[in-house]
């Protein structure tokens, strides 16, 4: 009986011993796993820094906040560390200056690249104006005018520095209060989010996610646009495996010379679909440059072929697609300029001292001075107090009556507007003449898509 107890002993012994062993051998090999893994991540962050860039932003006048895809950043000079690689948009801000906005690029490079911005001051106005306060009404009927424009013709929140975001926020930066301007930026947010659940919606998840990222970074607190993204992150996971099947389709169209047409059966959407699911793939890349070269070649033919009109759409569609292109803007404003009319005596709008005749207390007429702008999108009116301040559409002009010192404006849904100035009658024949000239307004971004097959059905 002793020998037994003392036999159980030993073997109790034995197989605590292994037991500590084995538990010390298993902290051991996690702790050693844990070294490696935290070492490769750091050879690896070492050996690649390109994953992230830096952005070196300087401005004159310095002192200027600094914006990056919506964020505050800080003042200039200042260095952003770790940037993701691909297009952002920089912008910066300095009270009594014209806001300044770029896109950049960031590439894989190993130096910080240097980016710069030379702000414009807000000028006084061109000509003399009523306003009591001082307030630069010329340059914001001016701003307002381009807002208005740019969002006419689908240049939302691209190119840097001549779209209607820029213009709108170039307004209130001058004048917060503007209700126009606050408006117009509504619209535009909600243009964009309709873009996105329309590409959403026919397939096209490379432009919902594309138009949902846009959102984030110029709406960076808009809570539909957080969970839009992620929605279309969780569709783009689940179709990874089509990605093979997209690049040999795309290599298809492009032989065929379907570069940017047909609709959802191009190569540039079938490349886009392929990059949603892996930015960093190479063959991708490299015919998405080829799509871009032949498509420009096909713009240029026009060009020679004297038809600046059909090139001009060309190159605004290519600059949309491919914003990374700066020299794509710069040959469409070229050629904008080409077609622009040779007479000197043409204006584009002219700008008058105005006031807006308002109802007072006890139905007594109050007068607000201000600025008003004629053009071929419609009137402007800029006064001191930006809730005073309006924005009027041709297409909701029903008839406008003017003498040389009075001004009735009369929309489509019955309201009126009244204004006395000089010269009122000169802008009125202006508006008639610029109205007359321009072409059918450009259909509003996402209203006129069609809804062709899912791809991914």
């Amino acid at each position: 009986m002793t020998t037994t107890h003392w036999t159980q002993t030993r073997l109790q012994s034995a197989f605590t011993k292994r037991g500590k062993l084995s538990r010390l051998a298993t902290g051991l090999t996690v702790f050693l796993l844990v070294v490696v893994l935290v070492g490769t991540g750091i050879l690896l962050y070492i050996r690649h820094p390109a994953t992230m860039g830096k952005l070196d932003v300087v401005t004159t006048p310095p002192g200027a906040e600094v914006w990056l895809d919506g964020r505050r950043i800080g003042t200039a000079p200042c260095t952003i560390e770790r940037v993701g690689l691909g297009l952002h948009t920089l912008r910066a801000v300095h009270e009594g200056f014209i806001l300044a906005e770029r896109e950049v690029l960031v590439e894989e490079k190993d130096t910080a690249a240097a980016v710069s911005f030379v702000l414009q001051p807000v000028k006084a106005d061109l000509q003399p104006s009523p306003a009591r306060d001082g307030a630069p009404t010329e340059r914001i009927a001016e701003f307002m005018q381009q807002a208005a424009e740019a969002f006419r013709r689908g240049d939302l929140v691209t190119p840097a520095n001549d779209n209607a975001l820029y213009y709108s926020d170039a307004v209130l930066l001058i004048q917060p209060d503007n209700e126009p301007a606050r408006a117009l930026r509504a619209r535009i947010r909600d243009t964009l989010a309709r873009q996105a659940e329309l590409a959403a919606g026919r397939g096209d998840l490379a432009a919902a996610q594309a138009a949902y990222a846009t959102l984030l970074s110029r709406f960076p607190s808009d809570e539909q646009s957080k969970s839009g993204i992620n929605r279309i992150a969780d569709l783009i996971e689940a179709n990874r495996g089509r990605a093979t099947r997209f690049l040999a389709l795309a290599e298809a169209a492009l032989a065929n010379g379907h570069y940017l047409d047909p609709p959802q059966a191009n190569a540039y959407f079938y490349l886009s679909q392929v990059l949603a699911h892996d930015r960093g793939q190479s063959q991708a890349q490299r015919l998405r440059a080829e799509v871009r070269h032949a498509a420009q070649s096909t713009a240029e033919r026009y060009v020679a072929q004297g038809d600046l009109a059909r090139a001009t759409a060309e190159y605004r569609r290519l600059a949309r697609l491919f914003p990374e292109d700066r020299a794509l803007y710069n040959r469409l404003r070229q050629l904008e300029r080409q077609q622009a009319p040779k007479d000197n005596q043409t204006v584009s709008a002219v700008s008058l001292p105005a006031a807006r005749q308002l109802t007072g207390r006890q139905s007594s007429q109050v007068s607000q001075a201000g600025t008003l702008r004629f053009s071929a999108t419609g009137l402007v009116f800029a006064a001191p107090s930006g809730m005073e301040s309006l924005s009027i559409a041709t297409e909701d002009i029903a008839r406008l009556q003017a003498s040389r010192t009075q001004l009735t404006v009369t929309l489509t849904d019955g309201r009126v507007y009244r204004f006395t100035g000089t010269e009122l009658e000169r802008g009125a024949a202006v508006w008639r003449n610029l109205r007359n000239l321009s072409t059918s307004p450009h259909p509003l971004p996402g209203e006129h898509l069609e809804s062709p097959r899912n791809p991914y059905e």
